[in-house]
């Protein structure tokens, strides 16, 4: 009873548990198979101070435990009255794990001879729904059991976030000796898992053993292949509906995150109370919503064609339509969910004004989702009404999704001129992805969008936007901040003010120039109201990420809150979103020295970035498979780099490019290459990018250039550039002359420092014994030691300076 994981969480089902038996009331536990209903019955079991009589089955016989060794046969009724007589004398209670399992007759005895008596019962079993699809007799032998209203229903529902992410660091910890979690990759979880305590177990075994253990997502739900286990345990899940039950199901699914208030409005109530008792609708991860795991989606899908899911979602398509038409909001999700499936209704009748609102919003979704294909035959049908800003953005959009560049920039010319401040937000948008996605670089996109101000010369706050979206182009990577200056939102969503999004740009730039001062002192005010976790417009917390990574700063906390996002746009779908937070969280993983998971994040978007963003990937690519010492891949990284205009983000583009073809020649070998592309990459990143400035030094130390030569650079340019990773490296370097000088001085004999002297000037072995007068066998000998004293390995060469030739560690 109980056996196997220890139960984490259901502290307020065990506290009503415990009140109720307190009062001599009896308590039935009620859960689907693997919900860890045995586990809290056996949690109660333990807490008890009175004694208990365990009915257990036993090689087919059913047995009643009470201690350690007390166990009799339960033959007959007889000995059922007998049990629960001594239950009722001595105070305690009868516990029955699984009485929908026990055999009918021992069953039905236990449920007569209980009820009759004043004996405290504490029992589980699954729900009526799953006990009547075995035997509808079991569930007519069940149902004074489960219909006693004297009798305490405690439903064991799903695990919450909190307990989850308890659980699962518990796991993590004991099994795997892993840390805890951050909170996306418990988000995800809980996500994946619905909260079944079931699944989180053995989501994170495919976590340990595919290396997904900080990655953003424990498993690709739709792209990793399913181990059998976990096949098997969604099967069982699925076990009790019936066809129709899983067709919903996975309609359910395709609704995202549904509003609570919605959910019973477009499922069949029987359906529904299905559904609820297997715990397979649960509330999601964001408060107020229900939503259905992926991974049994999946199983779903796979097992159903989705031809037969026509009827059921035209169906709940127009009952969310009814909902619009009543006054209730729907999610993105939905609206795009009544564009697909709704079909053709009445043009006078009550749905159509409702579709008509859908559509181009859902056309907008569907063009920036992981299906933008999808989105043209709903543009098409707002189209052939007449123009529409919307449709015709979305069409754009979808156009450069899909790579068809040059279509794109043929529609550009023909979109509607926005009227309203609202239309103008949206076209800027769209503007400024066509441009970033189909010009030869960035100085052609500025001036192309400078000539937007005419659609509202007198407006001063329009002159701002378009001033604003302009100089994103002004930072290294600025295209994929730029493609960002617009949100997502809705055309009507409010904008923050437009002072916020100034502070944020020029810190940006600041940090760009390595003054980080000013980065802090503009980013200050922002940041004590809206933290990394309540920051709601995406850009400014981008813009903030990207001065804070600029100046090597807050690193922690800027994953955590990119995690967060990267994780809602992808359950979203926004993918445009997804490329440019799954692109900084990369970022931030090198900065913390964990290329793998820097190349799991790289993964994460569903199409193809356009190649302002798609360069960036590459680089990125390449620097994640050089730490990992994959020089394969690394090399068809940097060739796809080596194909890419240089002309994006003011040439940082290319001083990146020659940063990790850089560290590309040190993983082979090629030193001499690699310090000459690091000495003409310092000079450039100095006015262009002052981040890449530790690496390139880095380069140098572990290229053999001395180290003397590389602190008196690396002290230089930290007087200049305020950057914490600058004077990190200038510390690490002090530290490592510290102990290297100390051996050099001590640690070798006079003989030795003689031969070294002459070595470090050049001279043979022979030359060396010629002027010492010993022999060339007692001058290698001395060498050797030298070596040894000095921490050197057998191949190093002395140089100019013994302390300059050690390479920096790096770690």
């Amino acid at each position: 009873m109980g056996a196997g994981r220890p139960l984490v969480g259901r502290t307020r089902e065990k506290r009503i548990a415990a009140e109720a038996l307190r009062a001599k009331r009896s308590v039935l536990l009620s859960g689907p198979a693997r919900s860890g209903r045995s586990r809290l019955l056996a949690a109660i079991v333990e807490a008890q101070s009175r004694p208990t009589f365990v009915v257990e089955t036993r090689a087919g016989v059913v047995t009643v435990r009470s201690g350690v060794s007390d166990r009799r046969a339960l033959v007959g009724a007889e000995d059922v009255r007998d049990v629960v007589a001594e239950v009722e004398a001595r105070d305690g209670i009868l516990v029955v794990d699984d009485i929908d399992l026990l055999p009918d007759a021992a069953a039905a005895a236990l449920i007569d001879i209980v009820g009759a008596s004043d004996a405290v019962l504490l029992t589980a079993l699954a729900p009526r729904h799953e006990v009547a699809r075995r035997s509808i007799h079991r569930w007519e032998l069940l149902r004074p059991l489960v219909e006693d209203a004297d009798l305490l229903t405690i439903a064991v529902g799903p695990l919450t976030l909190p307990e989850t992410a308890t659980l699962g660091n518990a796991l993590r910890e004991s099994r795997h000796g892993v840390g805890p979690a951050d909170d996306a990759w418990m988000m995800a979880l809980h996500h994946l898992s619905a909260g079944s305590p079931a699944l989180v177990d053995e989501l994170i075994e495919v976590a340990a053993v595919r290396g997904r253990m900080h990655a953003v997502c424990p498993i690709e739900p739709f792209a990793d292949l399913l181990p059998g286990g976990l096949v098997e345990t969604l099967t069982r899940m699925l076990a009790p509906l019936d066809a129709r039950d899983r067709r919903l199901l996975g309609i359910v699914f395709e609704l995202g995150a549904v509003p609570l208030r919605h959910v019973g409005s477009v499922v069949p109530s029987d359906v529904l109370a299905r559904l609820h008792d297997g715990n397979l609708v649960v509330a999601s991860v964001e408060a107020g919503s229900a939503a259905v795991s992926p991974l049994l989606a999946r199983v779903v899908h796979e097992s159903a064609p989705r031809d037969e899911y026509r009827e059921e979602r035209r169906d709940i398509a127009h009952r969310l339509l009814d909902l619009l038409q009543h006054g209730d909001a729907l999610t993105p999700a939905e609206e795009v969910f009544c564009a697909r499936f709704a079909g053709p209704v009445e043009a006078a009748g009550p749905l159509a004004g409702p579709l008509a609102a859908v559509l181009p919003r859902a056309a907008l979704s569907l063009a920036r989702s992981g299906v933008p294909r999808d989105a043209l035959a709903i543009i098409a049908r707002v189209l052939d009404d007449g123009p529409d800003l919307r449709a015709s953005a979305a069409l754009i959009l979808a156009r450069i999704a899909l790579e068809d560049h040059t279509e794109a920039e043929l529609l550009l010319r023909t979109l509607p001129e926005p009227v309203t401040a609202a239309e103008r937000e949206l076209a800027l948008h769209v503007y400024v992805r066509t441009l970033c996605a189909t010009c030869a670089g960035s100085d052609a996109a500025r001036d192309r969008l400078q000539a937007l101000v005419r659609w509202a010369p007198d407006d001063g706050e329009w002159r701002v936007r378009v001033e604003q979206a302009v100089a994103m182009l002004s930072l290294p990577n600025g295209a994929s901040f730029a493609e960002r200056a617009l949100g997502p939102q809705p055309v009507d969503a409010m904008r923050p003010d437009a002072t916020i999004l100034d502070d944020a740009l020029q810190a940006a730039l600041a940090a760009s120039r390595g003054d980080a001062a000013r980065a802090r002192a503009l980013l200050r005010g922002r940041q004590a109201t809206h933290g990394w976790d309540v920051e709601s417009d995406l850009t400014v917390f981008l813009l903030h990420a990207y001065a804070m990574l600029m100046i090597g700063e807050d690193l922690v906390a800027i994953e955590s809150g990119t995690r967060r996002r990267l994780l809602s746009a992808r359950w979203d779908d926004r993918q445009d979103e997804v490329a440019v937070l799954a692109l900084l969280d990369a970022s931030v993983q090198l900065l913390r020295r964990r290329p793998d998971v820097a190349i799991a994040s790289l993964q994460i978007p569903r199409i193809a970035p356009p190649e302002s963003l798609r360069i960036w990937f590459d680089a990125m690519r390449a620097v994640a498979f050089i730490a990992r010492g994959d020089l394969v891949h690394a090399a068809e990284a940097l060739e796809r780099v080596y194909a890419a205009s240089t002309g994006w983000a003011c040439g940082s583009f290319s001083l990146l490019r020659e940063t990790v073809c850089a560290r590309f020649e040190v993983a082979n070998r090629r030193l001499d290459a690699a310090a000459a592309r690091a000495h003409r990459a310092i000079v450039l990143a100095e006015r262009r990018m002052p981040i890449l400035l530790p690496s390139l030094l880095s380069i140098l130390a572990d290229a053999g250039v001395p180290l003397p030569q590389v602190r008196e650079r690396a002290v230089s340019l930290a007087e200049r550039f305020d950057l914490a990773p600058l004077r990190t490296f200038v510390d690490e370097l002090l530290v490592a002359a510290r102990v290297d000088a100390q051996p050099s001085r001590d640690l070798l004999t006079s003989r030795e420092r003689e031969v070294v002297d002459l070595a470090v000037t050049g001279a043979s072995n022979a030359q060396i014994a010629r002027r010492l007068g010993l022999s060339v066998r007692t001058v290698e000998s001395h060498l050797h030691h030298a070596r040894t004293r000095l921490g050197m390995s057998r191949h190093e060469r002395f140089g100019q300076d013994v302390r300059a030739t050690r390479p920096l560690a790096r770690h």
